[in-house]
């Protein structure tokens, strides 16, 4: 009798492990498809690019593309009542990066408050054909180790298109982002 109870914990246990990894499977997919490119809608008021920074940005992502490999950039601005106004780029020399990752040492060290605001870097690599548009769970540690850094709350985005990025200011202000949109999205040079 007792051999049957351990066995069928041991069952309940592995089911109940199954349907976990199935459901965090499930939500993670459902997050990508709920912030990808086709749906995401765009922030008209959160986030602002100078012709002089979209420039670089689409640099940015072109290199970062023919090379098959991330690249990161110091985001240079201002704040003003909850608008973020990206004015200058700094991209940095590539170091340990490859489709889904690069190394965070050089963007934390040169990327300094109140010089920089933040960071952006490239997501290239895509989910199922899709890009990823959400920050990873080790973008998210790169970001809490700049804010702690640097006293400051930090503005960061991903590029995942030729124009389209997620940006989020202090945890607080985040969203969807056209930065080659010169009609819509320009604070001039």
């Amino acid at each position: 009798m007792r051999k049957n109870s351990s066995v069928t914990k041991f069952r309940a246990r592995i089911l109940a492990m199954s349907v976990a990894a199935f459901c965090v499977a499930g939500l993670r997919a459902s997050a990508q498809s709920a912030g990808s490119a086709n749906s995401a809608p765009t922030s008209d008021s959160a986030f602002r690019f100078s012709a002089r920074a979209r420039g670089p940005l689409h640099e940015l992502w072109s290199k970062s593309l023919s090379v098959k490999q991330e690249r990161v950039a110091c985001l240079g601005g201002h704040v003003d009542h909850d608008v973020v106004y990206i004015t200058r780029i700094e991209v940095l020399a590539p170091s340990r990066a490859d489709s889904a990752n690069i190394s965070a040492i050089a963007s934390l060290r040169k990327c300094a408050a109140p010089n920089w605001l933040g960071t952006v870097h490239t997501h290239i690599a895509q989910f199922d054909g899709r890009p990823y548009t959400i920050f990873s769970a080790p973008d998210r540690y790169v970001m809490t180790l700049w804010r702690e850094r640097w006293k400051a709350p930090g503005v960061f985005c991903i590029l995942y298109s030729d124009l389209d990025a997620t940006c989020e200011f202090d945890d607080t202000v985040s969203g969807h982002v056209r930065y080659e949109d010169a009609k819509r999205n320009d604070v001039g040079s």
